[in-house]
């Protein structure tokens, strides 16, 4: 009788250790620089406590089923018991391989998690040797190569779609999937070959995303006040010349003293010196 291998016991195997020490080296910097009081990996329990040892988040919870024996908490992945906007990282360790509905795992992380909260996705790659080998193994039902494998680029067109910002993309494991030690062992000197000149072999996908969240902030209209009736301006007339608010035409003019001079009737508001007005006269002989 044929019995499964999950994942978390072939991450036991010389090979699964290889790949563990390699997550690790890409992941000690993002984790040292991520704070926060809450963190959720799901997925891969038992690996989570050697590739968890640099992160800063004072508590970490580990959802899923373990092989140790020991006692886990088992959820539904696509609904989680956790808070909305209460955790600053999620993990997600094959989560996304492994599950019938990848959508609504990557639904619940956005909405676990806080605003610029990080999502860590670590996921095998199918454009890979070790796709290929998914694909003529994945009917066996065994560990690594059952499941489904997806590429980083649709990884990333699903969270984008979800308000993440992609902040890192790593590639790790540049080594063939055969669990031989001797091969695991020399691995060093192939790994720098296939990275430089293979870089598509890669084992592992590894994307770190923040949520990104645009608050809405109320505006307040603004009320305009607006005149109803406008301001009247006084016309200034000459130099030093005060005029009442009205001034007063009339059609008829008036003679002044001389019959030669005729100006318009105008009132003003003090006496007016005539010799100062610029006025030519005309002189009619009789």
């Amino acid at each position: 009788m044929h019995h499964s291998l999950s994942l978390d016991a072939w991450y036991s195997t010389a090979l699964g250790q290889y790949l563990v020490e390699q997550i690790k080296s890409r992941l000690d910097s993002v984790l040292a620089t991520s704070f926060g009081y809450y963190a959720v990996q799901l997925g891969c329990i038992n690996q989570s406590a050697e590739l968890m040892q640099q992160c800063r988040i004072n508590h970490v919870f580990r959802f899923g089923q373990g092989d140790d024996g020991q006692q886990q908490v088992l959820i539904d992945s696509s609904s989680l018991p956790v808070a909305s906007d209460s955790t600053d990282l999620v993990v997600l360790m094959h989560s996304l391989s492994q599950s019938k509905d990848p959508h609504a795992i990557l639904r619940e992380a956005n909405r676990v998690l806080i605003p610029d909260g990080k999502l860590i996705i670590i996921d095998f790659n199918p454009v890979s040797f070790w796709g290929l080998r998914h694909m003529l193994q994945g009917w066996l039902d065994d560990a690594p190569w059952a499941g489904h494998y997806y590429t980083a680029g649709r990884l990333n067109d699903w969270a984008s779609l979800l308000g993440f910002d992609q902040l890192h993309q790593f590639k790790c494991g540049f080594i063939p999937p055969f669990n031989y030690p001797n091969l695991i062992a020399r691995s060093r000197i192939l790994s720098k070959f296939s990275e430089r000149w293979l870089k598509f072999s890669a084992a592992l996908n590894i994307l770190v995303f923040e949520k990104n969240t645009i608050p809405l902030t109320p505006i307040r209209q603004r009320w305009v006040k607006r005149q109803v009736l406008s301001p009247v301006v006084r016309p200034t007339v000459g130099r030093g010349l005060n005029l009442e608010k009205s001034v007063k035409t009339r059609k008829n003019t008036q003679v002044l003293n001389s019959p030669c001079i005729s100006i318009p009737y105008i009132s003003f508001s003090r006496s007016i010196d005539i010799s100062r007005l610029n006025m030519t006269t005309k002189k009619y002989d009789k």
